[in-house]
Protein backbone atom coordinates (compact mmCIF):
# COMPACT_ATOMS: atom_id res chain seq x y z
CA UNK A 1 0.00 0.00 0.00
CA UNK A 2 1.23 3.69 -0.74
CA UNK A 3 2.40 5.85 2.06
CA UNK A 4 1.07 8.64 1.03
CA UNK A 5 -1.18 11.13 2.97
CA UNK A 6 -4.58 10.67 2.03
CA UNK A 7 -7.68 12.62 3.70
CA UNK A 8 -9.79 9.43 4.74
CA UNK A 9 -12.29 11.38 6.50
CA UNK A 10 -14.01 14.54 6.22
CA UNK A 11 -16.75 16.25 7.56
CA UNK A 12 -18.18 20.01 7.90
CA UNK A 13 -20.66 21.76 11.08
CA UNK A 14 -21.99 25.17 9.44
CA UNK A 15 -24.54 27.20 12.06
CA UNK A 16 -28.31 26.49 12.08
CA UNK A 17 -29.12 30.35 11.18
CA UNK A 18 -28.89 31.08 7.00
CA UNK A 19 -29.70 34.15 6.03
CA UNK A 20 -29.50 35.82 2.22
CA UNK A 21 -27.80 38.48 1.19
CA UNK A 22 -30.61 41.02 0.86
CA UNK A 23 -30.93 40.50 4.09
CA UNK A 24 -27.36 41.02 4.88
CA UNK A 25 -27.20 44.24 2.83
CA UNK A 26 -29.75 45.85 4.57
CA UNK A 27 -28.62 44.68 8.24
CA UNK A 28 -25.03 45.74 7.41
CA UNK A 29 -26.51 49.44 5.40
CA UNK A 30 -24.16 47.92 2.25
CA UNK A 31 -27.34 47.86 0.01
CA UNK A 32 -25.06 48.29 -3.17
CA UNK A 33 -23.13 45.47 -2.78
CA UNK A 34 -25.89 42.79 -3.03
CA UNK A 35 -26.42 43.01 -7.06
CA UNK A 36 -22.40 42.34 -6.95
CA UNK A 37 -23.10 39.74 -4.62
CA UNK A 38 -25.72 37.95 -6.44
CA UNK A 39 -23.59 37.93 -9.62
CA UNK A 40 -20.69 36.12 -8.18
CA UNK A 41 -23.09 33.56 -7.65
CA UNK A 42 -23.81 34.18 -3.57
CA UNK A 43 -27.34 33.95 -2.22
CA UNK A 44 -27.16 32.69 0.77
CA UNK A 45 -24.91 31.91 3.67
CA UNK A 46 -24.60 30.65 7.50
CA UNK A 47 -24.57 32.97 10.49
CA UNK A 48 -23.29 31.95 14.27
CA UNK A 49 -25.52 33.34 16.67
CA UNK A 50 -23.92 32.98 20.16
CA UNK A 51 -21.37 29.97 18.99
CA UNK A 52 -17.93 29.84 18.97
CA UNK A 53 -15.32 28.80 16.49
CA UNK A 54 -14.20 26.15 19.00
CA UNK A 55 -17.95 24.97 18.95
CA UNK A 56 -18.34 24.60 15.89
CA UNK A 57 -14.91 22.87 15.38
CA UNK A 58 -15.76 20.25 18.24
CA UNK A 59 -19.33 19.24 16.21
CA UNK A 60 -16.99 19.15 12.76
CA UNK A 61 -14.47 16.87 14.63
CA UNK A 62 -17.40 14.47 16.44
CA UNK A 63 -18.42 13.67 12.54
CA UNK A 64 -14.97 12.47 12.05
CA UNK A 65 -14.15 10.24 14.76
CA UNK A 66 -17.43 8.74 14.65
CA UNK A 67 -17.47 7.91 10.71
CA UNK A 68 -13.40 7.13 11.14
CA UNK A 69 -14.04 4.45 14.13
CA UNK A 70 -9.99 5.89 15.27
CA UNK A 71 -9.27 6.07 18.84
CA UNK A 72 -8.66 8.83 20.30
CA UNK A 73 -5.18 8.29 21.45
CA UNK A 74 -4.11 7.21 18.15
CA UNK A 75 -4.19 11.02 16.94
CA UNK A 76 -0.65 12.01 16.46
CA UNK A 77 -1.31 15.84 15.67
CA UNK A 78 -3.73 18.61 15.61
CA UNK A 79 -3.27 21.30 13.14
CA UNK A 80 -5.38 23.87 13.56
CA UNK A 81 -6.41 26.15 11.12
CA UNK A 82 -8.27 30.14 10.67
CA UNK A 83 -8.65 33.11 9.00
CA UNK A 84 -9.70 35.66 11.55
CA UNK A 85 -8.21 36.36 15.18
CA UNK A 86 -11.41 36.15 17.15
CA UNK A 87 -11.16 32.22 15.89
CA UNK A 88 -8.19 31.32 18.40
CA UNK A 89 -8.19 31.41 22.11
CA UNK A 90 -5.88 34.48 22.99
CA UNK A 91 -2.94 33.50 25.63
CA UNK A 92 -2.35 31.84 27.85
CA UNK A 93 -5.02 29.64 26.55
CA UNK A 94 -4.35 27.26 23.40
CA UNK A 95 -7.20 26.18 21.39
CA UNK A 96 -5.73 23.46 19.63
CA UNK A 97 -4.82 22.17 23.04
CA UNK A 98 -8.55 22.72 24.24
CA UNK A 99 -9.97 20.60 21.37
CA UNK A 100 -6.99 17.97 22.40
CA UNK A 101 -7.99 17.80 26.27
CA UNK A 102 -11.97 17.59 24.91
CA UNK A 103 -11.61 14.86 22.70
CA UNK A 104 -8.70 13.08 24.88
CA UNK A 105 -6.23 13.48 22.18
CA UNK A 106 -3.63 12.71 25.14
CA UNK A 107 -0.76 11.69 22.82
CA UNK A 108 -1.48 14.57 19.89
CA UNK A 109 0.93 17.48 19.04
CA UNK A 110 -0.89 20.41 18.04
CA UNK A 111 -0.26 24.01 16.73
CA UNK A 112 -2.20 26.56 14.71
CA UNK A 113 -1.29 27.71 11.18
CA UNK A 114 -3.63 30.83 10.15
CA UNK A 115 -0.90 33.44 8.08
CA UNK A 116 -2.41 32.54 4.55
CA UNK A 117 -5.45 33.22 5.49
CA UNK A 118 -8.11 31.34 3.78
CA UNK A 119 -5.78 29.41 1.80
CA UNK A 120 -4.18 28.30 5.01
CA UNK A 121 -5.97 24.61 5.11
CA UNK A 122 -4.50 23.43 1.55
CA UNK A 123 -1.12 24.74 2.83
CA UNK A 124 -1.17 22.76 6.00
CA UNK A 125 -1.43 19.83 4.14
CA UNK A 126 2.03 20.70 2.33
CA UNK A 127 3.46 20.92 6.10
CA UNK A 128 1.61 17.22 7.09
CA UNK A 129 2.76 15.78 4.24
CA UNK A 130 6.23 16.94 4.99
CA UNK A 131 5.76 16.13 8.77
CA UNK A 132 4.89 12.49 6.95
CA UNK A 133 8.37 12.47 5.41
CA UNK A 134 10.42 13.68 8.48
CA UNK A 135 8.48 11.18 10.91
CA UNK A 136 8.02 7.59 9.95
CA UNK A 137 6.38 6.98 13.36
CA UNK A 138 3.32 9.47 12.48
CA UNK A 139 0.08 7.72 11.21
CA UNK A 140 -2.44 10.15 11.61
CA UNK A 141 -3.19 13.97 11.50
CA UNK A 142 -6.49 15.48 12.26
CA UNK A 143 -6.66 18.95 10.30
CA UNK A 144 -9.48 21.14 11.75
CA UNK A 145 -10.56 24.56 10.65
CA UNK A 146 -13.33 27.24 11.47
CA UNK A 147 -13.96 31.03 11.45
CA UNK A 148 -17.31 33.02 12.84
CA UNK A 149 -16.64 36.46 11.66
CA UNK A 150 -18.21 38.68 14.92
CA UNK A 151 -19.19 41.77 12.68
CA UNK A 152 -21.84 41.95 10.27
CA UNK A 153 -20.49 44.58 7.58
CA UNK A 154 -17.43 42.70 7.30
CA UNK A 155 -18.78 39.44 6.00
CA UNK A 156 -18.26 40.95 2.27
CA UNK A 157 -15.47 40.01 0.63
CA UNK A 158 -15.07 42.59 -1.60
CA UNK A 159 -17.75 41.80 -4.39
CA UNK A 160 -16.69 38.41 -4.84
CA UNK A 161 -18.69 36.72 -2.35
CA UNK A 162 -19.78 37.29 1.52
CA UNK A 163 -18.40 35.42 4.75
CA UNK A 164 -20.72 32.49 6.37
CA UNK A 165 -19.36 30.70 9.50
CA UNK A 166 -18.94 27.31 9.78
CA UNK A 167 -16.07 24.45 10.45
CA UNK A 168 -14.67 21.44 9.01
CA UNK A 169 -12.32 18.85 10.26
CA UNK A 170 -10.22 16.00 7.92
CA UNK A 171 -8.71 12.89 9.12
CA UNK A 172 -5.02 12.71 7.13
CA UNK A 173 -3.82 8.85 7.64
CA UNK A 174 -0.51 7.54 6.03
CA UNK A 175 -1.41 5.54 3.55
CA UNK A 176 -5.15 5.64 3.06
CA UNK A 177 -6.91 4.27 0.26
CA UNK A 178 -8.96 6.82 -0.99
CA UNK A 179 -8.27 10.39 -1.71
CA UNK A 180 -4.92 10.54 -1.65
CA UNK A 181 -2.56 13.76 -2.01
CA UNK A 182 -0.74 13.24 -5.64
CA UNK A 183 0.60 16.75 -4.72
CA UNK A 184 -0.04 20.13 -3.11
CA UNK A 185 1.71 23.79 -3.64
CA UNK A 186 1.09 27.36 -2.86
CA UNK A 187 1.75 30.67 -4.02
CA UNK A 188 2.69 33.89 -1.75
CA UNK A 189 2.83 37.23 -3.23
CA UNK A 190 2.43 40.62 -0.99
CA UNK A 191 0.98 42.71 -3.97
CA UNK A 192 -2.35 41.46 -3.42
CA UNK A 193 -3.12 43.30 0.03
CA UNK A 194 -4.51 46.36 0.07
CA UNK A 195 -3.99 47.05 3.73
CA UNK A 196 -6.57 49.76 5.26
CA UNK A 197 -7.30 51.19 1.90
CA UNK A 198 -10.14 49.37 0.37
CA UNK A 199 -9.50 50.31 -3.08
CA UNK A 200 -9.42 47.98 -5.40
CA UNK A 201 -7.74 47.44 -8.77
CA UNK A 202 -8.04 45.73 -12.12
CA UNK A 203 -4.25 44.82 -11.82
CA UNK A 204 -4.52 43.14 -8.41
CA UNK A 205 -7.82 40.55 -10.28
CA UNK A 206 -5.50 40.23 -13.21
CA UNK A 207 -2.50 39.03 -10.67
CA UNK A 208 -4.76 37.18 -8.83
CA UNK A 209 -6.18 35.32 -12.27
CA UNK A 210 -2.49 34.20 -13.51
CA UNK A 211 -1.75 33.44 -9.92
CA UNK A 212 -4.18 30.83 -9.95
CA UNK A 213 -3.61 29.58 -13.14
CA UNK A 214 -0.30 29.18 -13.09
CA UNK A 215 -0.50 27.51 -9.71
CA UNK A 216 -2.72 24.92 -10.77
CA UNK A 217 -0.67 24.44 -13.96
CA UNK A 218 2.01 23.82 -11.55
CA UNK A 219 0.49 21.47 -9.29
CA UNK A 220 -1.26 19.24 -12.32
CA UNK A 221 2.26 18.59 -13.73
CA UNK A 222 3.98 18.01 -10.11
CA UNK A 223 1.32 15.37 -9.90
CA UNK A 224 1.59 13.89 -13.67
CA UNK A 225 -1.64 14.69 -14.27
CA UNK A 226 -2.99 16.55 -17.49
CA UNK A 227 -5.74 19.43 -16.83
CA UNK A 228 -8.46 17.11 -18.91
CA UNK A 229 -8.05 14.06 -17.21
CA UNK A 230 -9.42 15.63 -13.77
CA UNK A 231 -12.63 14.79 -12.97
CA UNK A 232 -14.03 17.52 -10.49
CA UNK A 233 -12.13 20.89 -9.21
CA UNK A 234 -13.46 21.62 -5.61
CA UNK A 235 -13.10 25.69 -5.05
CA UNK A 236 -13.20 28.30 -2.61
CA UNK A 237 -16.58 29.86 -3.07
CA UNK A 238 -15.76 33.25 -4.04
CA UNK A 239 -16.74 34.96 -7.87
CA UNK A 240 -18.39 31.96 -9.66
CA UNK A 241 -18.44 33.91 -13.43
CA UNK A 242 -13.88 34.65 -11.95
CA UNK A 243 -13.85 30.34 -11.98
CA UNK A 244 -15.94 29.82 -15.01
CA UNK A 245 -13.15 32.42 -16.67
CA UNK A 246 -10.29 30.90 -15.57
CA UNK A 247 -11.33 26.75 -16.53
CA UNK A 248 -11.41 28.23 -20.20
CA UNK A 249 -8.36 29.34 -19.71
CA UNK A 250 -7.04 26.06 -18.84
CA UNK A 251 -9.42 24.29 -21.22
CA UNK A 252 -11.24 22.52 -18.25
CA UNK A 253 -15.05 22.30 -18.89
CA UNK A 254 -17.25 24.39 -16.92
CA UNK A 255 -18.95 21.35 -15.56
CA UNK A 256 -16.10 19.55 -14.00
CA UNK A 257 -16.43 22.77 -11.24
CA UNK A 258 -18.62 21.75 -8.31
CA UNK A 259 -20.69 24.95 -8.16
CA UNK A 260 -23.49 24.01 -5.97
CA UNK A 261 -22.01 25.21 -3.06
CA UNK A 262 -21.24 28.81 -3.79
CA UNK A 263 -24.94 30.16 -3.68
CA UNK A 264 -25.86 27.85 -0.65
CA UNK A 265 -22.99 28.04 1.30
CA UNK A 266 -21.19 31.33 0.86
CA UNK A 267 -17.53 31.98 1.80
CA UNK A 268 -16.18 29.98 4.82
CA UNK A 269 -12.87 31.04 4.81
CA UNK A 270 -10.69 27.95 5.29
CA UNK A 271 -13.29 25.30 4.83
CA UNK A 272 -14.87 25.92 1.23
CA UNK A 273 -12.51 22.88 -0.36
CA UNK A 274 -13.36 20.49 2.38
CA UNK A 275 -17.26 21.50 2.30
CA UNK A 276 -17.07 20.80 -0.65
CA UNK A 277 -14.80 17.00 -0.71
CA UNK A 278 -17.66 16.41 1.74
CA UNK A 279 -20.51 17.27 -0.51
CA UNK A 280 -19.56 14.94 -3.23
CA UNK A 281 -18.16 11.87 -1.91
CA UNK A 282 -20.82 10.00 -3.67
CA UNK A 283 -20.21 11.46 -6.83
CA UNK A 284 -15.97 10.82 -7.43
CA UNK A 285 -14.98 8.18 -9.17
CA UNK A 286 -12.33 5.76 -7.45
CA UNK A 287 -9.04 6.04 -9.44
CA UNK A 288 -9.65 9.44 -10.90
CA UNK A 289 -7.86 12.90 -10.09
CA UNK A 290 -9.46 15.94 -8.78
CA UNK A 291 -8.36 19.27 -7.12
CA UNK A 292 -8.97 21.20 -4.38
CA UNK A 293 -8.16 25.19 -4.62
CA UNK A 294 -8.32 28.20 -2.11
CA UNK A 295 -7.43 31.88 -2.32
CA UNK A 296 -6.48 34.17 0.78
CA UNK A 297 -6.07 37.92 1.05
CA UNK A 298 -2.61 38.95 0.62
CA UNK A 299 -1.78 37.70 -2.90
CA UNK A 300 -1.95 33.57 -1.21
CA UNK A 301 -3.80 30.78 -2.85
CA UNK A 302 -2.67 27.07 -2.66
CA UNK A 303 -3.60 23.99 -4.79
CA UNK A 304 -3.74 19.79 -4.17
CA UNK A 305 -4.18 17.05 -6.69
CA UNK A 306 -5.75 14.25 -4.75
CA UNK A 307 -6.60 10.66 -6.46
CA UNK A 308 -10.07 9.27 -5.34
Amino acid sequence: MTQDPAITHVAYHLPGRVDDVGSWGRRARQYAAVPGLERAGMHRYHRATGQTAIGLAASAIRQVMLASCVAADTIDCLVYVHTLQGSIAPPPMSLPGLLCDHFGFTHAETFSLAQQHCASALGALRVIRAMFVARPHMRRVLLVGADVMPLEPERLMRGEGIMGDGAFAALVQRGGATNRLLAVGTHCSGLGWRGTSGLDSPSIAARQFLAARSLISTTLRQAHCPPEDLQLILPHHLDLPAWYRLLDSLRIPRERLFASNFGRVGHVTVSDPFINLADCDDVLVPGRPFLLFARGVGGFCAAAVLCR
